[in-house]
């Protein structure tokens, strides 16, 4: 098929999937059938509530077949683009690294972004999606008086106890030390990285460093953890297993990620078709209301409950600290380094 026609169909598939966002457009979405492509997400159950909100009602619109794995890293995407055999057509990953990495690992885009929020809509490649923040969970039976901003995990006079950290290097903990060390909010970034080691340094006692988020909910839910820092859905999670988990966004360290197609992608038509898709508040919107984490498109608000909705980063949008993406894509390797040095010690 030539430049042109390519761009005819991507062009057909655009303005029919706007379609999709009134109840009646199943008829007018793109024809799909006998087409197919590869979803890489990051698994667990907000991948499950992707393809109940997006995949399946998607596939049935469409006749497209869709296939899912996880999300690979930027060097895996790399190495299969050099091996020109990419293996994934829709990727979530990263806000930062689209941005950083757009018109090279990821091909631009050609949709209609008018529905997307231009505070996240920050490159031609990616559809922000999936905004979440880690937020200060906490056991409300440990306290008499609650925490009332991020900051007051490093308090460990007044909230003494066990708190779990993430060990990757991007898990909201160094902001957190920055505010708790009376850095204003406005003024976070770009991070002084030894004043952040050293505020970290002086609470790591009470520290506990932990390999994944579903750990932390496990051991916050059961009363292993008093408090933790972890993303809002895991600390949702955790408190329909405990009631008595609460939770703080004053301060939260907010950032989403991006679903893009990776250059050399096998399905670019299917691909843009989904990606159209998902830039569609409608659709940002099914997600939501299953599993309650913030949208990359604005519009009117997901019918939530009352549990739900104390832990919906949207509903505390002037509490929240949005992650500047270009000094993480710049200095995650280092901060990578200096923390684990840090809880080796």
């Amino acid at each position: 098929m030539g430049t042109s026609n390519k761009r005819q169909t991507l062009a057909l598939a655009t303005v029919a999937l706007i379609c999709l966002s009134s109840a009646a457009g199943a008829q007018s979405a793109p024809d799909l059938k006998g087409k197919s492509f590869v979803f890489a997400g990051f698994g667990g159950d907000l991948q499950k509530n992707q393809d109940a909100a997006w995949l399946q009602p998607f596939a049935a619109a469409t006749g497209v077949t869709v296939q899912q794995t996880d999300s690979p890293d930027l060097a895996t995407l790399k190495t299969q683009q050099e091996a020109q055999n990419v293996g994934v057509d829709v990727v979530e990953i990263e806000s930062s690294t689209v941005d950083a990495n757009c018109g090279t690992v990821f091909a631009k885009a050609d949709i209609d972004r008018s529905q997307l929020d231009r505070a996240y809509d920050t490159n031609k490649c990616g559809v922000p999606v999936v905004k979440f923040s880690y937020v200060l969970a906490y056991n409300a039976k440990k306290y008499t008086s609650p925490p009332t901003s991020v900051a007051d995990f490093f308090d460990t006079a007044k909230f003494p106890g066990p708190r779990a950290v993430n060990s990757q290097s991007n898990s909201g903990l160094l902001e957190t030390a920055l505010l708790a060390d009376g850095i204003d909010k406005a003024k976070i970034y770009p991070i002084d990285l030894e004043r952040a080691i050293a505020k970290i340094k002086s609470a790591k006692d009470s520290l506990v460093t932990v390999a994944t988020f579903a750990l932390i909910q496990d051991g916050l839910a059961n009363g292993e953890y008093d408090m933790a820092l972890l993303p809002n859905g895991r600390a949702l999670n955790a408190s329909k297993t405990n009631p008595d988990i609460k939770a703080v966004f004053q301060g939260a360290v907010t950032l989403y990620d991006n679903l893009a197609i990776p250059s050399g992608a096998k399905n670019v038509e299917a691909a843009t078709a989904f990606l159209q898709y998902t830039a569609m508040h409608k659709t940002q919107v099914a997600l939501a209301e299953r599993f309650p984490y913030g949208m990359g498109t604005t519009g009117a608000p997901p019918k939530l409950d009352d549990q739900a909705k104390a832990f919906f980063p949207d509903n505390f949008s002037d509490q929240l600290l949005l992650q500047d993406a270009k000094w993480w894509s710049d200095n995650d390797a280092i901060v990578k380094d200096r923390l684990t040095t840090l809880f080796s010690q």
